[in-house]
């Protein structure tokens, strides 16, 4: 069977790996059957060649938090005085919206990341129709199932209502399914707790979004500020509710709801025990700067967790609170922001920690033999050196020609 050989100037195969005028040969399966220096093979018949010049391919970009179905939203949410009240506003813009709408808003950002560079998404979906919105586009992704409900009785109907979605779905090759008990002040005990087991049962990854704001440590320590006030005024603390009067994290992991399987969404706001504790778990968390910027956080501790050795991936989070699904966009804006991280650590967490993160480990995030070719490709200016690549590429060189998923080029600029 014909394999295709990807030649390029540069191939990135790992952060710290950069080969020149190489070749990368991408099996009928869609994996890659080897990286070796560039050797003219038009004379084999049983290769075919794509020369992509002046260019470098990396691995495909990991995108590990987005909701794909908000970015209809774009631009629309950017006055607002409190995250409570830019939540309110953002479920009054969703309430008038049809499933087609939800479709169409999830298909148009799936083309949005993939026309950047990116292959694999942590999408969170709570329309019921998410999971299919993106047929046929050729995106990977795993799709975390939202479920929300603070009242202790009705964990049931909505472990129920997960269950009956997860029975609708077909196999796909480029779908995984994921669930997402949305937030601690939105999802009982008893709904985490059950939502961990069936985790551990079905081996789902388990996404949540966690210590994102003061307030929510706020309510959960003593049960006041502005998380308690919102769902006071929309009667939705449950009667009798008490403030576990723990931080997010220990709260979570009194649960169960830590582990390997476990993505730990922003943690803006946790202190040195919390890191320990998701270290201990091996949780994985994942960084969105420019959403982060957007809410004006404090100084967000991902160094302090990069020190710890927790697996820290990046995410773009919704066009709600951001300016672009594009990861490019996202790692130069960390690298601008951030110089206590380090290049290779950015490309890192872009890729390889993504991967790891969404449970990919194994098969994506480099360009290694074995793996699967999803893979970018970057046109550079012929002037651009080797030295300092990485440098040059977080500032801003390099533009998307091409988003190669499992050997297939599904998309590349006219």
């Amino acid at each position: 069977m014909q394999r295709i050989a990807h030649r390029a100037r540069f191939i990135l195969a790992e952060p710290n790996l950069l080969l020149q005028n190489a070749v990368i040969y991408v099996s009928a399966s869609g994996r890659i059957s080897g990286i070796e220096p560039w050797r003219n093979s038009s004379a084999n018949r049983n290769v075919r060649t794509v020369d992509w010049g002046s260019a470098v391919i990396m691995p495909g970009l990991i995108n590990a938090h987005a909701h794909l179905e908000l970015s209809a939203l774009h631009d629309q949410l950017t006055r607002f005085s409190s995250f409570t009240d830019w939540i309110s506003q953002l479920i009054s813009r969703r309430r008038l919206w049809t499933a087609e709408d939800f479709m169409l808003s999830a298909a148009n950002g799936a083309l949005s990341a993939l026309s950047s560079g990116t292959t694999f998404v942590g999408d969170i979906t709570s329309s019921g129709v998410g999971w299919k919105a993106t047929a046929g586009i050729g995106l990977r992704r795993v799709v975390f199932e939202e479920v929300l409900a603070l009242e202790p009785d009705q964990a049931g109907r909505a472990m129920w209502q997960l269950n009956s979605l997860l029975k609708q779905t077909s196999p796909n090759s480029l779908l995984v399914h994921g669930i997402s008990p949305h937030a601690p002040y939105s999802v009982s005990s008893e709904l985490y707790a059950r939502a961990a087991e069936l985790s551990r049962k079905r081996r789902m990854l388990l996404a949540t979004h966690l210590a994102e704001t003061r307030g929510e440590v706020r309510l959960l320590k003593n049960g006041t500020g502005e998380f308690f006030d919102f769902l006071v005024a929309r009667e939705l603390l449950p009667s009798g509710w008490r403030p576990p009067e723990i931080s997010p994290v220990q709260f979570l992991a009194r649960l169960g709801a830590l582990g390997p399987l476990s993505v730990l969404i922003h943690c803006n706001y946790i202190d040195a025990d919390s890191i320990r504790t998701i270290k201990k778990a091996g949780s994985s968390v994942v960084y969105c700067p420019r959403s982060h910027a957007f809410f004006g956080h404090d100084k967000h501790p991902v160094r302090q967790l990069l020190d710890a050795g927790i697996n820290v991936a990046l995410g773009t989070d919704s066009l709600a609170s951001n300016s672009s699904l594009s990861m490019l966009d996202e790692i130069r804006f960390l690298f601008k922001k951030r110089k206590d991280i380090s290049p290779c650590e950015i490309i890192g967490m872009a890729t390889q920690n993504g991967a790891a993160a969404l449970d990919a480990g194994g098969s994506l995030g480099r360009l290694k033999r074995g793996y699967d070719a999803d893979m970018a490709v970057l046109e550079l200016p012929q002037n651009l050196k080797s030295r300092h690549f990485l440098n040059q590429i977080l500032e801003g060189a390099g533009t998307c020609m091409a988003t190669i998923i499992q050997g297939q080029t599904v998309w590349q600029r006219v």
